[in-house]
């Protein structure tokens, strides 16, 4: 914060603070208030914020004490190394796995810190938890904990094993039962669950895809691990998930469905645990997320008609916002319904995980994702369930691809009796002007009986041409602006 007021020339809002700092505006208030004795305790004493009703808060500092304060910003005593990193991930690890309250003081004994600090991290840990429909309440008498339904808390302690996770090495190091988990993965869930637990439950998944002749990539199957392994622990505390949460029963296929009920008696054998029909469901949900199976036949590969009927209706909306042919593309249907058919249940599965990840769309796409954005209603009424960031980038590019593939820019051939450097000039100019066509090359009158014809449609040309086919394109004698006018028309028009 006080960066952000050193670095501004002016005043500066609570609103800009709490947006760039990515804290509430009361967390922003609270350091507004400790800066003055914060700057008493580092001797620089020519600084005070002036606040200014209607403008903000600036920082009035003299030249040496501005300097002074530069070296305390830039210093490592400032920067992240100081643990609130390591401090944040810790906080959330006990906000997700206690099972008891927590309060303000505890955690503040805890990580040797003040409790206004415990109090900014709170505020960045209910923004974390926001993005999979938690909630965190503080009440005195009760002290610190989380508000929200048994899927949703699953799928923040799964998230939990993500935060500060680096690529690494498959664990080879490991036995033969737990190598296909990354490294980094493994060792973060033995600091919580027991490792010999952690194997049972990696032969059991691997029995299965034996019985049922299937295989998953290393990504699923550490994801499978990882959410079966908090289920078995969240089920030994009691916790299960509620029926309503899950889909209706004809919404499962069977191959997935005969698999997670193998799966869930094997975990019950094993563990001593009863598992209910919707556990059973939400493992299938993963499995039908991660989309294992192979289907051999017509009737295996065909979609819910809620899917089919989203797909049909998300094209049409599309194509009448953009103007693009897409109804006609028949390889858009089956990719979107057949992406569709897994990337809806991944997103219940894992509410907020995905959209997480820092995603950024093509400038070239900016028009079709905001016109699939729009459909975000028309997506959850088919579906029950908003879509997502990543979703709402992979159909945009489903779209994209399609554009690509059923556009097609009429090929011309630029002849002229001007110079080389003039004459690519003159393409370049053209084609930047005319994206709609494809200038497929420049030549001069007297290389054109030697240019193969079936490698354009037609000519532009600056000079006379007497012996060809193809249809011509005059524009000898005019300004560029009247050429692209001219070639324009002739686009529409004249072929």
């Amino acid at each position: 914060m006080l960066l952000h007021l050193q670095e501004s020339k002016d005043f500066v809002t609570l609103d800009n603070l709490s947006e760039v700092l990515n804290i509430s505006k009361r967390s922003v208030q609270n350091y507004l208030n400790k800066a003055e004795l914060w700057f008493e305790e580092h001797d620089i004493t020519e600084a005070k914020l002036v606040k200014k009703q209607g403008c903000g808060i600036a920082l009035s500092i003299g030249e040496e004490d501005n300097q002074k304060l530069s070296n305390l910003l830039n210093s490592r005593y400032f920067t992240l190394a100081d643990g609130s990193v390591d401090r944040r991930i810790e906080l959330i690890r006990l906000l997700v796995l206690s099972r008891d309250e927590l309060t303000i003081q505890f955690l503040a004994d805890q990580f040797y810190v003040s409790r206004f600090t415990i109090l900014s991290d709170l505020d960045w840990a209910e923004a974390w938890l926001s993005k999979f429909k938690l909630k965190l309440f503080k009440t005195q008498r009760r002290g610190i904990g989380i508000v929200g339904d048994e899927v949703s808390r699953r799928a923040a302690i799964a998230a939990y094993f993500d935060l500060k996770e680096q690529k690494e090495p498959y664990a080879e190091s490991y036995s033969a039962n737990v190598f296909r988990l990354a490294i980094e993965r493994l060792q973060k869930m033995e600091e919580i669950y027991n490792e010999a637990d952690i194997k049972k439950i990696c032969s059991i998944i691997e029995e299965a895809e034996k019985e049922f002749d299937f295989y998953m990539d290393n990504e699923y199957y550490t994801s499978l691990v990882t959410h079966i392994t908090i289920s078995v622990y969240r089920l030994r505390n009691g916790c299960t998930i509620k029926k309503e949460f899950m889909p209706p029963e004809g919404d499962f296929p069977q191959m997935e469905m005969n698999t997670s009920m193998f799966i869930a008696k094997r975990l019950e054998k094993t563990f001593s645990i009863k598992l209910p029909d919707s556990e059973c469901k939400y493992i299938c949900i993963h499995l039908m997320s991660y989309n294992a199976f192979h289907e051999e036949n017509e009737n295996e590969r065909r979609v819910p008609e809620s899917i089919e009927m989203l797909t049909i209706h998300l094209i049409e909306a599309v194509e009448n916002s953009t103007g693009g042919g897409f109804s006609s593309d028949k390889l858009l249907f089956f990719g979107i319904a057949h992406h569709l058919k897994s990337s809806i249940y991944q997103q219940k599965e894992n509410p907020g995980v995905r959209s997480s990840r820092n995603l950024e769309v093509p400038a070239d796409y900016k028009e079709i994702y905001e016109s699939v954005k729009n459909q975000s209603k028309l997506y959850k009424e088919y579906s029950g369930i908003k879509p997502d960031e990543q979703e709402l980038l992979a159909l945009t590019l489903y779209f994209a691809l399609s554009q690509e593939r059923t556009t097609y820019r009429k090929r011309a051939l630029l002849v002229s009796g001007m110079g080389i450097l003039p004459l690519l000039e003159l393409r370049s100019y053209l084609q930047k002007k005319l994206p709609q066509i494809n200038i497929v090359d420049a030549c001069s009158v007297y290389q054109l009986s030697l240019y193969p014809e079936n490698a354009y449609d037609f000519i532009i040309t600056t000079v006379q041409i007497d012996k060809t086919d193809k249809p011509i394109a005059d524009i000898s004698h005019q300004t560029k602006a009247q050429m692209v006018k001219n070639l324009e028309e002739f686009c529409v028009l004249g072929m």
